[in-house]
Order: structure tokens, then sequence, then C-alpha cells
């Protein structure tokens, strides 16, 4: 959440906290306590350590599934300074390739004999020299943004439709770190 999105969400909070308790004090009852009860809900989310600060709650991750030979090959995972924007284009039935050039992208790596994000370790030592790599099922490519953040993406399931596929479509998961962290475990 970004600085912005926090104190809207605290001024509506105390908002509805200061609301609720004027609520009660002249109308006793049932729905004003729920004013009052959502507005420290509100508050307290600001400060709570388990809210706020755990770096597992801030990750972004999901699963994508769409034609890679529409949009230009783009598909856009996150958004504001999380925002990845992936660029892909047609290789085979088993690998595929993606491509730096999206303003929004700082550079890429293709990360081999890796299986899940967890065991992703120093991104930083990957070779990002590249301005393409061609991962294939079941490869893992990290991709840095121009904000310094880095995702994780596992190439699950690749269709082509020139070979025995009737659809060209990517599927893969993708997880977010935020706030520069370069490992995934």
């Amino acid at each position: 959440m970004t600085n912005i999105q926090k104190r809207v969400v605290f001024a509506l909070s105390l908002l509805s906290l200061a609301g609720g308790i004027a609520w009660q004090l002249a109308e006793p009852g049932y729905e004003p306590l729920l004013f009052v009860v959502a507005g420290l809900m509100g508050v307290f989310s600001q400060w709570w350590p388990s809210l706020n600060r755990s770096y597992s709650l801030r990750r972004l991750k999901g699963t994508a599934v769409f034609n890679y030979t529409n949009n230009n090959g783009r598909y856009t995972i996150g958004a504001n300074e999380l925002a990845f924007e992936t660029a892909w284009s047609k290789a085979s039935d088993d690998s595929i390739h993606i491509y730096n050039d999206p303003p929004s992208i700082d550079s890429l790596a293709l990360v081999k004999g890796v299986f899940d994000f967890h065991s992703i370790r120093h991104v930083r030592k990957l070779d990002f020299s590249s301005r393409s790599r061609t991962p294939e099922e079941g490869d893992i490519v990290v991709l840095k943004n121009k904000y310094g953040n880095y995702a994780a993406l596992k190439v699950v399931d690749i269709k082509d439709a020139s070979r025995s596929d009737i659809v060209d479509e990517l599927t893969f998961e993708y997880v977010i770190n935020p706030d520069g962290k370069s490992d995934f475990e």
C-alpha cells in the first residue's frame, strides 16, 4: 500500500471511529457499535505488526494465462512500483522468448535447475546481461523492474497453434517481492 493510500485508510478509519462514538452516545445500540469496531480495525491495521509489516502479506502472487500472440505479447503483473510488463514471443511448444523491452523492465535473468520460488536466493548474482531469454516449461525467469523490485515467473505451460495445439497460450505462475528484496524464500 502506498503512503497516500495508508493516509486515506487512516483518515476514513478515524472518521468512522468518531462517527460511531458520536452515534453511540446519541443512540446507544448495536449499529453504532459496529461503526466503532470498524473504525478501530482500520486504525489498528496501520500499526499492528502482523498486519502491516509482514513480508509475506505484501508479496503478490498469482497465475497468468493469456494468448501471447495478442497485445504484442505483453502481459502486466502487479501495479505501481510493483508493476512488471512482460513481453513474450513464440519459440516452440515447450519454450518461449521473453524480453526486457517494456519500459517497466530493467533487466531479466533465467534461473535453470530451480523448480520453486522458495529456492531462489541472491538474485542479484544472476546473469541479467541479455535483452532476451528463452525459458522452457518448468524454468523460472527473474525480472527486475525500473523501481528495483524483483518478480519471479515460472513457465508452467506453453501452447503453440503452429504445432500441435489449437491456441497460442502461455501459463505462468509469479511472485513479486516488494522493497527490492532479492530472495524469494
